[in-house]
């Protein structure tokens, strides 16, 4: 629809800059770590795209015990600090799962940031106020971990509506359903499906066994930059595999219509910009490194396109939260153009 809209004349120019303060609020669905109730969750500023509800976690990094930086030993867990945690998930009949119901090794670990509703509030309440090497046991009743097994998110339909991938669906296959959803099937016959919506541990109270690792980041010592450059999932990679990138969400900024939806945004009426957000530890990877990362990968002649994604949610840009910020990325797109030439930046 893009594609076709922009064959119209219906081509909306990407900006020079625009400050993350008078932009529109950037959008998407709030990360969730390995044990939060919800799917989604609002911020204030942020919203991740609906299709990684439950299925991806751009925040949750690989457990990194990094040298230096703001990240250390001291101090107690507050709300809007990173911290790394291992955990071990017990069900009433013994059984040790992780967060998806499977078997699991105990000690899970993971990072995450506490107080963006990624955790359920039993286990972050637990958190807060921990110090690192301190461990914590939290007993969850059903009502207050994934709540009761609901029999209204039962649905069964005829195979054939699957088309002709029917015959290749197997029982604990998960889909997605257009809410962004992940759901299970459960009973597969010859002629029908049975999906189930339900959390895998819906109906379940849970045990978890907490140990904080370290505090990798004080909120205070965290800070944030807002990207565009095409498809958000290659450039939002890019910046995780960077040492010093505490988190990132994907989403969208720039636009005219408060919290859209996917198809709202594809259809280039709202405005908006397919985004990454990076909060990140200044200490280890300055902004200038983070502009680096974006120069290298994103082609900012290209307007309303990167690669072979045509489309105005596709144009790149730059959201800049502090006045030094502004300064760095006028300088970094200076040095960009030397670079380009005669091509005019569009970014």
């Amino acid at each position: 629809l893009a594609a076709i809209m922009m064959r119209s004349g219906f081509v909306v120019a990407a900006l020079l800059l625009c400050s993350a303060n008078l932009c529109t609020a950037f959008q998407g669905l709030q990360v969730k770590a390995p044990f939060s109730r919800a799917s989604v969750a609002t911020t204030s500023r942020l919203r991740l795209h609906p299709r990684t509800a439950r299925t991806r976690i751009p925040s949750l990094l690989p457990l990194r015990m990094d040298e230096g930086g703001a990240g250390s030993d001291a101090g107690v867990a507050a709300k809007g600090d990173f911290v790394a945690l291992s955990y071990t998930l017990t069900l009433d009949n013994g059984n040790v799962v992780d967060s998806a119901g499977s078997s699991s090794p105990s000690g899970e670990l993971f990072e995450t940031e506490i107080g963006t509703g990624g955790l359920l509030p039993g286990v972050e309440n637990a958190i807060v106020g921990m110090k690192p090497g301190e461990t914590a046991k939290v007993r969850l009743g059903k009502d207050e971990a994934f709540g009761p097994y609901n029999d209204e998110l039962v649905f069964t339909f005829p195979k054939s509506q699957l088309g002709p991938d029917g015959g290749s669906v197997a029982e604990g296959t998960k889909v997605q359903l257009g809410t962004g959803d992940i759901a299970r099937i459960t009973v597969v016959t010859d002629d029908a499906v049975t999906i189930d919506a339900n959390h895998v541990l819906a109906g379940e109270p849970l045990t978890f066994d907490l140990a904080l690792e370290s505090i990798l980041a004080k909120a205070e010592d965290v800070s944030i930059a807002t990207v565009a450059g095409g498809c958000f999932w290659g450039l939002e990679l890019a910046y995780q595999r960077q040492r010093g990138v505490l988190g990132t969400s994907v989403g969208y900024t720039q636009g005219e219509v408060e919290n859209p939806s996917y198809e709202e945004v594809c259809s280039g009426a709202t405005g908006h910009t397919e985004a990454v957000q990076i909060k990140y530890d200044p200490s280890v990877i300055s902004f200038e490194s983070l502009l680096d990362v974006f120069f290298d990968r994103v082609n900012p002649t290209q307007l309303n396109q990167q690669g072979n994604d045509r489309g105005t949610q596709y144009r790149s840009g730059i959201y800049y939260h502090s006045p030094d910020q502004k300064a760095a990325t006028l300088a970094a797109m200076e040095a960009a153009q030397a670079q380009w030439g005669e091509k005019p930046i569009v970014t």
